[in-house]
């Protein structure tokens, strides 16, 4: 982003963690003026866009822009099953459940990909399926070359194998 820079000293003292790589340090910027967006697309006279979420946020839309949110109805038949939610008296319970659904579509040679809430988490998951001997691999942003690598062949089937 060309001509963008970070305020508060922070674009500094990332520039002085690169100056061994010949970056310079320059001087701080400085705002004269800032806008909130909700004010800076009130200088429109027209406003228009499209989005999956503005629904929730119709409300919104009309308190700040005077706009109506108009739902369009999808052009097919939505594909995705929407289930019940599940409950688990507690985490130990929840991956153990995760864990024989990951089995269980193994055995289907189904790729699988599971998000967690946090890298510990995922570490934590990790380890019962690695106690289990259950193949996986972990994308937790820690390894970036090695996790392009593994999702690069999405979707596809690879009987025995997790992925998440």
């Amino acid at each position: 982003m060309h001509g963008r820079r970070y305020s508060d000293g922070l674009h500094q003292a990332i520039e002085a963690k690169e100056a061994a790589e010949g970056v310079r340090v320059e001087e701080e910027t400085r705002t004269y003026a800032t806008v909130t967006f909700q004010n800076y697309f009130r200088m429109y006279q027209k406003l228009a866009g499209m989005t999956g979420t503005a629904v929730t946020e119709a409300e919104e839309f009309h308190k700040i822009y005077k706009l109506e949110v108009v739902v369009i109805p999808t052009n097919k038949p939505t594909l995705r099953k929407d289930l019940i939610d599940k409950i688990y008296k507690n985490e130990a319970a929840k991956f153990n459940q995760v864990v024989q659904e990951v089995e269980d579509m193994h055995k289907e040679g189904r790729p699988i990909l599971i998000g967690t809430v946090s890298v510990e988490k995922s570490e934590v998951l990790s380890n019962i399926m690695t106690r289990k001997g259950i193949k996986h691999e972990v994308l937790n942003a820690k390894l970036h070359e090695k996790e392009a690598a593994i999702v690069a062949p999405g979707g596809q089937s690879r009987r025995g194998h997790c992925c998440y």
